[in-house]
């Protein structure tokens, strides 16, 4: 158990383009198979793995994120034995220094403050259960300086595109970070999860900051290969890194295969989240669904397959939802027919609209919209 550890959740990096969908929160905060948030796998990671003292760095928009993590008690994170910091990770929303080191060096004195002799950084948009414990354990067996969680891909030509990639030597030690450009199919793919030592972690941020303004953590690491020893520690089951609108879409498609979702939940590894009183969801005499996630407090009495329907959602008669994402507390009524497409959180949808996308170019229809 890493009780000796500093969690710490990154914000989303330079790969993460979403562009003007969702643009109203970070990423940390998207709802996911209609039950989680986006933050929520890292933290039940690290909660799971025994870590007790939390940092979450936090995007410009941060109310979502702020409203959804809460206190963290929902995560086992103990106020009395423990600690959760939320952080503000750019005071101005506009400025172009919104880098993760600029981040840290604003919020050192929490970092410099613990008492954990470790530290482990990861992002929240890498979906995928790990046991952080085990990175620690071959982190010492190994005698590494830094370790690295990283996934054996063999879709690198579609996915993870500007994630960073890995070279290993015949020790197995780190001695290149690339870029992805999709270049190639089969790639080792840093998932941006790195334990080391917290007085280390302290020396990266000044490095980074003497080189310039504009360094993200992944620089500086990209910098160092040949000053620490950089070890990698390989996730054998399954990942997803949800850094385009595609990949947030096709995941969850994805998930809904039961066998698949059994590769990311395991039974001994809970994924926890904020839990809400909703009743269960209610099926009119006349509602059709097929192969779909249906969250809690919905109501459905049209045709729905295929797809994920979030909390509160309401599906009229006469209304066909295929292949979509349907966020809370949204309303589709008369005859709307809704495919590939993503439906923001509390919109209207109230006249019989056609809504289609394709399954690698999803339609989206923003929050709190009447259509």
């Amino acid at each position: 158990m890493l009780r000796n550890t500093l969690g710490i959740v990154n914000i989303e990096g330079t790969n993460v383009q979403f562009g003007d969908i969702m643009d109203h929160r970070g990423v940390q905060a998207f709802g996911f198979l209609g039950r989680y948030r986006m933050i929520d796998f890292v933290l039940s990671n690290m909660s799971n793995s025994g870590i007790t003292e939390f940092q979450v760095y936090m995007p410009p928009k941060m109310r979502s994120t702020i409203q959804h993590v809460g206190t963290g008690k929902h995560y086992n994170i103990n106020s009395k034995r423990g600690k959760l910091r939320l952080l503000n990770s750019a005071t101005n929303p506009n400025s172009i220094y919104q880098h993760d080191i600029k981040a840290f060096s604003d919020h050192l004195h929490y970092i410099e403050s613990s008492n954990k002799k470790y530290v482990l950084i990861a992002p929240s948009y890498f979906i995928y259960s790990q046991d952080f414990s085990k990175l620690r354990d071959q982190h010492i067996e190994t005698g590494a300086d830094i370790t690295v969680l990283y996934k054996n891909v063999t879709d690198a030509k579609e996915s993870f595109i500007g994630c960073q990639t890995l070279r290993f030597d015949e020790n197995k030690r780190i001695v290149e970070f690339n870029e992805n450009h999709g270049k190639y199919k089969n790639r080792p793919v840093s998932l941006e999860a790195y334990f080391m030592e917290r007085k280390l972690f302290i020396e990266l941020i000044h490095r980074a900051n003497k080189i310039s303004s504009l360094y993200w953590l992944k620089d500086i690491l990209h910098d160092s290969v040949d000053q620490y020893k950089i070890m990698g520690y390989a996730h054998r089951d399954f990942v997803a890194c949800i850094n385009t609108v595609d990949a947030y879409f096709q995941t969850q498609l994805e998930l809904i295969d039961r066998d698949t979702r059994k590769l990311l939940f395991k039974n001994n590894w809970p994924i926890y989240t904020q839990t809400s009183d909703s009743s269960p969801t209610l099926y009119g005499s006349l509602a059709e669904v097929k192969k779909s996630l249906i969250a809690n407090g919905a109501y459905i009495n049209g045709q729905v397959e295929n797809s994920v329907i979030d909390r509160d959602v309401f599906i009229e008669e006469g209304v066909v939802v295929k292949n979509s994402i349907i966020l809370s507390g949204v309303t589709i009524t008369s005859g709307a027919n809704i495919e590939n497409a993503i439906i923001d959180k509390a919109t209207k949808i109230i006249h019989p609209v056609d809504i289609k996308g394709s399954e690698t170019s999803p339609a989206y229809i923003s929050s709190y919209q009447n259509i």
